[in-house]
């Protein structure tokens, strides 16, 4: 099953579109994995100032390369000795290239905010990730209990729909596998295959953790009569939101934060969290801890988590990670959306076994 994953996961990469981007003027990146002289558990003692903090950071993520370039420019207005560059794509080929660098000693992210804890507690198990409690983190109700990684956003998957097709939504995961309820579309979406469109969780690891959360609260069976139904699999949560809007798949699941943008926009989609639930993801921050500039690295965190930026990710339609920070106009609050309860301890020990069952399933 290894070798499945692998080859899927390969052939996934190699279709994929490398997302990085540099911000700030052109310098060598550092690539000797030093350990840090000493963990700082605690935000209360004391770092550089704005003016002595300098030198280079290196930031993996998933999250969209606008925001995550908005962020590093905004960073290097309060710091401008410090140098971002941003290397973005989804949590697969994030998680990839991370994997290569351990593997190589070599280790060049300081900074890396993914898309679930899954990936995030993998490192930790690896032992690569730095102890740090940022500034403000009692704002944050969800973060690693020994301090190596902090919650900066919440995303979740839900139901698009494109509202000039689709006049009756899905109000549950389980209408996405309801024959009735496909017979209630309209021609040829009630016969068609590709009336739903998902996201692959060998690219996406929001994905992953949906895929996850499904498979326990229904069992494997439902992907089976996913498939055998005609629900179709697209390379990202993106990918979804676009096919949705263009009307080439009608239905689709996608991030909430991504329909909020395009509804802002225009677009004729909408969305639904699902009565039955859906998986809250808390969107982790972590710092490498062979990090060679654990200051600004530390600067950097605290800034992901200040309000400047978490007021910026609310204006993208994101729920924010701090409880002071009201989420976007006529989001509900997180305590109000409706969840199926994820242990990510558990999913980040199977990660492999969960995107090798779904390739079989899916994909095969």
């Amino acid at each position: 099953m290894k070798k499945l994953f692998v080859a899927l996961l390969i052939f996934v990469l190699a279709f994929s579109v490398v997302g990085s981007g540099c911000v700030g003027k052109k310098e060598t990146s550092t690539t000797t994995a030093t350990p840090t002289p000493s963990e700082t558990t605690s935000s209360s003692t004391p770092t550089q100032t704005t003016k002595e903090i300098s030198g280079t950071i290196h930031f993996y993520t998933s999250i969209p390369k606008d925001i995550a370039v908005k962020i590093a420019e905004e960073f290097q207005k309060k710091y401008p000795n410090v140098k971002v560059e941003v290397y973005r794509s989804g949590a697969s080929k994030v998680m990839a290239k991370l994997d290569a660098e351990i593997e190589a000693g070599k280790i060049i992210a300081d900074v890396v905010w993914l898309a679930d804890p899954g990936n995030t507690i993998y490192l930790k198990n690896k032992g690569v990730l730095m102890k740090y409690i940022p500034k403000d983190a009692d704002k944050v109700p969800v973060k690693d209990p020994e301090g190596y990684w902090i919650a900066g956003r919440f995303i979740a998957p839900v139901i698009a729909y494109n509202t000039e097709i689709v006049k009756n939504p899905p109000k549950k995961w389980s209408d996405l596998v309801d024959s009735n309820y496909r017979a209630s579309l309209p021609s040829p979406w009630n016969t068609a295959e590709g009336w739903v469109a998902i996201p692959n969780p060998l690219y996406s690891g929001a994905a992953t953790a949906w895929v996850y959360g499904l498979s326990e609260k229904y069992g494997w069976d439902y992907f089976k009569k996913a498939k055998e139904m005609g629900i179709v699999v697209l390379k990202s949560n993106g990918a979804v939101k676009n096919a949705v809007i263009e009307g080439q798949d009608p239905i689709g699941v996608t991030l909430d934060y991504m329909v909020r943008q395009a509804i802002a926009k225009g677009a004729p989609i909408n969305y639904v969290y699902p009565e039955d639930g859906t998986v809250l993801i808390p969107s982790p921050i972590a710092i490498m801890k062979t990090t060679e500039n654990p200051d600004a690295a530390k600067a950097f965190v605290d800034f992901l988590l200040s309000k400047e930026v978490q007021e910026l990710l609310v204006q993208y339609g994101i729920i924010p990670a701090r409880t002071d920070v009201a989420p976007p106009q006529g989001t509900p609050s997180i305590t109000e959306i409706p969840q199926i309860q994820i242990d990510w301890e558990k999913l980040s020990a199977q990660l492999e076994d969960i995107r090798n069952k779904f390739s079989e399933i899916m994909l095969g």
